[in-house]
């Protein structure tokens, strides 16, 4: 052996090396096409204006807590569904018109349009704000920030547009915002509780 060889023989890696088969590689794999499509889980996806479709890719554990949803619903099961990867990756489909109510995350939720456009909105300090994102914008939410998305525009001879959504964390949960908690209870989707003090 030569010297460098010597040298590269002594190198210790400190991540063990995994040779997985190639059987469990494709078991990581999901194909667009074989996603299944779920447009229920979530309490306001029964609102007309919050239609839309989840193809969930690599999932995470539904959160613990009254009042929290898992943010891609409890129905959308993860086509990647046996790594625990401490992130969730979905895409969402939605006509023009059709989003989600103001809510927040307790981890930092990312987003990427894949097609159409899309309107991103939060609570700011001066009010709500919002940026429209076309095919590869991206935005990140910070954890604890009310936002909301809705697509604006789908592409040419398509009838919805699609986004990407990664959510950090193994659990992380979602809360509607107080006034989508109203929009809820307006449909009677969500009852007001009744105190019996």
């Amino acid at each position: 052996m030569n010297r460098k060889s010597n040298e590269l023989a002594e190198i210790h890696m400190t991540i063990p090396s995994v040779k997985p088969t190639r059987e469990a590689m494709l078991a990581c794999v999901a194909r667009f096409q074989d996603l299944r499509r779920c447009e229920t889980g979530l309490p306001d996806m029964q609102l007309p204006d919050c239609k839309r479709a989840f193809y969930n890719v690599l999932g995470f554990d539904q959160p613990k807590g009254e009042g929290k949803f898992s943010p891609f619903g409890d129905r959308a099961e993860a086509h990647v569904s046996h790594l625990t990867a401490g992130f969730g990756v979905s895409f969402i489909a939605a006509e023009p018109g059709k989003g989600v109510l103001m809510h927040t995350h307790d981890t930092v939720e990312t987003f990427m349009v894949m097609k159409g456009v899309w309107k991103l909105e939060w609570e700011g300090d001066q009010g709500d704000e919002h940026v429209i994102l076309q095919p590869l914008d991206f935005v990140a939410f910070p954890m604890g920030v009310q936002r909301r998305f809705e697509c604006v525009e789908a592409p040419a001879g398509e009838t919805e547009g699609l986004l990407l959504g990664v959510i950090g964390g193994t659990a992380p949960a979602a809360e509607i915002s107080i006034g989508g908690i109203e929009r809820l209870i307006e449909a009677g989707i969500f009852q007001r509780e009744t105190s019996t003090a």
